[in-house]
């Protein structure tokens, strides 16, 4: 597996839990907002054999948990033979993924405790072009979707990166009405844009982080909406929180 660096402890990849991190190599995806661009990068990293990784995940036993996130980890041919490992250890094990390679995550999934999938913008293809730099097949993440949204023990977080600029309230309405017709149940995380080193400086002023008090109004008016799935804001000013827990 190509593995472009490996985080010890975080807290804030899995929500509650303690976990190792370890960012894998390569995306189909060419996101300019992305943070972790170094990862496109075909040579970044080194190569590591599972029983590498799993030696690293065994002996950290200040974690109780596993992220595998990227770049796009379903694009790595042995994610299936890791996660199958992870899982003999007793580790929560989640899974971040773009959701375009349903087939893969299907296969995973019974070795997996937890899904994020980033939805980058609405059902559009011409805005997800725009905003992912490559042809998106929206029957793909729709896909992956309804197959997560069928795993009972499976916990599943769909999030937008909500980036200044990219993205506006009609584009969360659509997101919303999206995942409601699709009969999403999961967690949906509306996320705010920061500008971190790994996007370039020449995209510094490109995008721009939304301030908390708009992510809060874009949020606030779906607090009376009769929804199957719960609304999270995370942002530098509240961290993870839900929106009912939110002020006008």
């Amino acid at each position: 597996m190509r593995v472009g660096g490996i985080v010890d402890i975080s807290t804030k990849d899995i929500p509650g839990i303690s976990s190792m991190v370890i960012f894998t190599v390569g995306c189909n995806f060419k996101c300019d907002f992305c943070h972790n661009k170094y990862l496109l990068q075909p040579k970044v990293g080194r190569e590591y054999i599972i029983n590498e990784l799993i030696d690293k995940v065994a002996t950290n036993l200040l974690v109780s948990g596993v992220s595998i996130t990227g770049g796009e980890p379903t694009l790595q041919n042995d994610l299936l033979e890791l996660c199958k490992e992870i899982q003999k250890l007793g580790k929560y094990l989640s899974i971040d993924t773009n959701g375009s390679n349903p087939e893969v995550i299907k296969k995973i999934a019974p070795f997996i405790n937890r899904v994020a999938l980033d939805l980058k913008g609405p059902p559009d293809s011409e805005k997800l072009t725009k905003i992912t730099g490559v042809s998106v097949d929206l029957s793909k993440i729709t896909e992956t979707i309804g197959f997560l949204n069928s795993q009972k023990d499976m916990e599943f977080e769909i999030r937008t990166t909500y980036v200044g600029k990219l993205l506006n309230s009609n584009d969360l309405d659509s997101i919303i009405n999206f995942l409601k017709k699709l009969g999403f149940k999961g967690n949906f995380v509306l996320q705010q844009y920061q500008f971190f080193e790994g996007v370039g400086e020449d995209f510094k002023k490109i995008f721009l982080k939304p301030e908390h008090e708009l992510l809060v109004d874009l949020l606030i008016p779906y607090k009376k909406k009769d929804l199957a799935f719960k609304l999270f804001l995370r942002d530098d000013i509240v961290g993870y929180c839900n929106i009912n827990e939110l002020e006008n």
